[in-house]
């Protein structure tokens, strides 16, 4: 399934790096990076998450060394753990590429989420990720089917930046090329926060606070990439503002 979202969102970004008059051979260089770390990541981080930091060099070596035997290989990914991976390939291919910082960000704001929804439904037919038990409206299998409620918020994301960047294609008439990513961020880390209550399976990390109060480990990194999120738009925000105040006086 995440195949078909990789190569349908791949003849997809072709045409919106056409759009924005940007180089589509530096963004499959980008992506090709972000991919393999964020793959790696995604990994590394549910290895750390669902055995714990004092076997995760354990588990790992077992992976690494064993990898048919112990089937870690096959299963198990965090998609926040994914994304960090991504970040860092993101910066190694924009340093190969010699590309702008920041000029595919409003790109990857509709791949990401767009193979990522295929994604989610392929967590559904394999039956992982699974929702809570539930027998009313929506039950599939006596479960709430949460994977397939994020793929469509996921879905309903990504054609929406696809449709801002072909209403408004030429990036320099777009502003900060930033803007759709940042907002990406901040949906998502929402979204994530409130379907993790309606998720049901047990490979998943919790913190306990006090109350008997507990958070899965993805809202908690979803609450925290939120207010990073937001200060950086705040912080770009008063910028702006001050630029403008600039401007005005200077006229």
């Amino acid at each position: 399934m995440i195949v078909t979202g990789i190569l349908s969102g791949g003849a997809i970004c072709k045409k919106l790096c056409f759009l924005q008059n940007i180089n589509f051979y530096d963004f499959i260089i980008i992506s090709a990076l972000a991919g393999s770390l964020g793959f790696a990541g995604a990994k590394l981080f549910f290895l750390f998450d669902y055995y714990g930091a004092a076997n995760f060099f354990k588990v790992l070596g077992q992976m690494l060394f064993h990898p048919k035997t112990s089937g870690l290989i096959s299963g198990g990914f965090v998609f926040y753990g994914g994304l960090l991976g991504g970040f860092a390939g993101y910066f190694i291919g924009v340093k190969i590429a010699r590309t702008g910082l920041t000029t595919f960000l409003n790109t990857f704001a509709f791949a990401i989420p767009y193979v990522h929804a295929f994604g989610r439904i392929g967590c559904f037919c394999a039956g992982c990720c699974y929702g809570i038990e539930h027998h009313g409206g929506f039950s599939i299998a006596g479960r709430f089917p949460v994977q397939l409620l994020e793929a469509f918020f996921l879905f309903v994301f990504a054609f929406v930046v696809l449709a801002l960047i072909w209403r408004r294609p030429l990036r320099q008439a777009q502003g900060p090329q930033t803007s759709l990513f940042l907002l990406y961020i901040i949906f998502y880390s929402m979204i994530r926060f409130f379907l993790e209550f309606l998720r049901g399976d047990e490979a998943r990390g919790r913190i306990s606070f006090a109350n008997g109060l507990s958070f899965s480990t993805s809202q908690i990194l979803s609450l925290i990439l939120f207010m990073a999120d937001l200060t950086f738009i705040i912080i770009l925000l008063i910028k702006k503002a001050k630029n403008d105040k600039v401007e005005v006086k200077d006229i």
